[in-house]
């Protein structure tokens, strides 16, 4: 059985994937770190969210609206109808 999977993208997620979001199809059990990996599927993708094969530290990303730091990180599991929200770190001053 799959799953599928809502991924939005933002700011410069958004140029590298050429869209605001799309629907990826899983098998249960994935986690956000397969699920990144099967998003960032070139070395031009996986150099902008990974760095020494983690995610980097100014990346966020939302689980239905957490943080998968409050979860449990890259190891969180997705589910069907779940979003995933990508976004970079916001600079500003």
């Amino acid at each position: 059985m799959i799953q599928r999977i809502n991924v939005q993208f933002f700011a410069t997620f958004r140029d590298i994937f050429g869209t605001k979001a799309m629907e990826v199809t899983v098998k249960p059990g994935t986690n956000i770190g397969e699920l990144l990996g099967l998003i960032f599927n070139t070395e031009e993708r996986r150099k902008k969210i990974f760095d020494n094969g983690k995610v980097k530290p100014y990346v966020i990303i939302l689980k239905n609206g957490r943080h998968i730091q409050h979860l449990d990180g890259v190891e969180t599991e997705v589910k069907e109808g779940d979003k995933v929200s990508i976004f970079p770190a916001i600079a500003g001053g």
